[in-house]
């Protein structure tokens, strides 16, 4: 290994706010030797802002690897603990289906479906975009997981005992334009922005799963600065808040029956 590349690159990534600098040097220097690609030609990618997970295309979530593209957003260490929710749900509760809003590469419900132990579940991912589900039907190498392309949940996905989880576009459209090019300029506006409140599509899915009259858990993750109109528009709806590992308000559970 060549240190004085490794610290080329490593002084890049720190220019370029990366925090775990040591790792992804070190990734980058192994991908450039194994696929015969410069190295300058991968910092230069990075220096214009491209996430390193789009650039070797794919990334871990849980101990497993997904691929990514820019059709797809990049799976957060913080939606991890979105699956050992839901699995602590389908532990409790007499679930029978789970049905992932918004699945994009397919992390959260493929990553349920193969941790949860019971056999009896009925899994499926839908997306609006024929190019995120894809991603996601490759990522799913145990075919555990029906994929389908909609537009949220129709009537067939909603049955008495369904966890729904959900990871829909929830950034306001005013934070989205701050938001930093790495993000902006490179993952997908339709995964992200979620309209003026950042609650447009949480709140159709509402109204769709309060029209079924059915028993549904419904298990989102949301930006926290959204959380006082998401009470509001819910007024008598019971729901249970869970912090994040930054102790940040950013998972909601609400029961509907």
């Amino acid at each position: 290994m060549n240190l004085k590349e490794i610290f080329r690159i490593q002084n890049v990534l720190k220019k370029n706010g990366y925090f775990d600098i040591s790792r992804i040097a070190n990734e980058i220097y192994e991908y450039s030797t194994l696929n015969n690609i410069p190295i300058d030609s991968i910092l230069k990618r990075i220096s214009n802002q491209e996430p390193w997970e789009y650039i070797r295309g794919f990334t871990e979530f849980r101990g497993r690897t997904f691929l990514v593209t820019k059709n797809t957003l990049i799976p957060r260490v913080e939606s991890e603990q979105l699956v050992d929710i839901a699995m602590e749900l389908i532990e409790k509760e007499n679930i029978k289906k789970v049905v992932d809003v918004g699945t994009g590469s397919g992390c959260l419900i493929i990553s349920i479906a193969e941790e949860v132990e019971k056999e009896d579940i009925e899994y499926i991912g839908v997306d609006i975009s024929k190019e995120a589900l894809k991603v996601a039907e490759k990522n799913d190498r145990k075919n555990k997981v029906v994929f389908k392309q909609q537009d949220l949940v129709n009537e067939d996905d909603l049955e008495d005992n369904t966890l729904i989880v959900a990871n829909l576009p929830y950034i306001p459209t005013g934070m989205y334009e701050k938001l930093d090019r790495s993000v902006k300029d490179f993952e997908p506006k339709l995964a992200l922005d979620g309209g003026e409140d950042g609650l447009k599509y949480y709140k159709k899915l509402i109204e769709l799963i309060t029209n079924s009259g059915k028993k549904i858990l419904l298990l989102i993750e949301i930006e926290p600065s959204t959380l006082e109109d998401l009470e509001r528009y819910l007024e008598d709806t019971p729901i249970k808040i869970f912090r994040d590992y930054r102790s940040q308000k950013r998972f909601v559970l609400l029961h509907f029956s």
